[in-house]
């Protein structure tokens, strides 16, 4: 694909900005539980995990070395993976209280998942088309 590139550095640089948007709210207790900001529960900072291999992933996107198109495939598993835990962890009921989920934490998932989905589709030069 021509572009895929492209889009997936953009689907990077929109991962990195929805790590900092609401995941969930959790309404007895007044917190709004973010990436970067968990209030005061044990859940720690995801959005920072993403966000460091989202910028790798973006790096990785703009080099045109084949070992970067691999490690990058790599980088996408994980930022999927991670954004599915998230998911599981920040969502989960507990003590019979469930967390208001928001738009951002399953924007998340989708978005790593293009980033993977485009990291299958590297535009490379080979010996045949050079």
């Amino acid at each position: 694909m021509k572009y895929s590139q492209t889009i997936g550095a953009i689907l990077c640089i929109l991962l990195i900005y929805c790590t900092t948007q609401p995941f969930v709210i959790i309404e007895s207790r007044h917190w709004v539980i973010t990436g970067w900001h968990t209030a005061e529960s044990n859940f720690g900072q995801p959005g920072k995990f993403l966000s460091f291999f989202a910028a790798l992933s973006l790096l990785f996107f703009a080099l045109p070395f084949i070992w970067a198109k691999r490690f990058n495939m790599v980088f996408a598993a994980l930022l999927l993976s991670w954004s599915i835990r998230n998911f599981l962890i920040l969502s989960a009921c507990s003590m019979g209280e469930c967390p208001e989920k928001q738009w951002a934490i399953y924007a998340c998932i989708i978005i790593a998942a293009g980033i993977l989905v485009m990291t299958f589709l590297p535009k490379i030069k080979t010996a045949a088309t050079a």
